[in-house]
């Protein structure tokens, strides 16, 4: 069976952006020798906003997820 590509589009809905634990985002930032207002301000959030998501007390939502886990691909490959 051929899916259209209104399908395909809603199938994208569904996937949601992989983040390691956030010890590990706290790592992968600090070996790529950036500070959270660094990272924040790449993201479009504020330094708080980063520590909290590195302290595993909020997590980011929405498009937020998306960009923040681009973020922590992008310094993961950094190093």
């Amino acid at each position: 069976m051929t899916s259209t590509v209104a399908e395909k589009i809603r199938s994208l809905r569904n996937v949601r952006p992989e983040l390691p634990a956030p010890a590990v985002r706290k790592a992968i930032r600090e070996a790529a020798g950036l500070t959270q207002a660094q990272v924040a301000s790449a993201v479009g959030v504020t330094a708080q906003a980063v520590a909290l998501w590195e302290s595993g007390r909020r997590t980011p939502r929405g498009p937020l997820l998306g960009q923040y886990a681009e973020a922590v691909r992008t310094m993961q490959e950094l190093t």
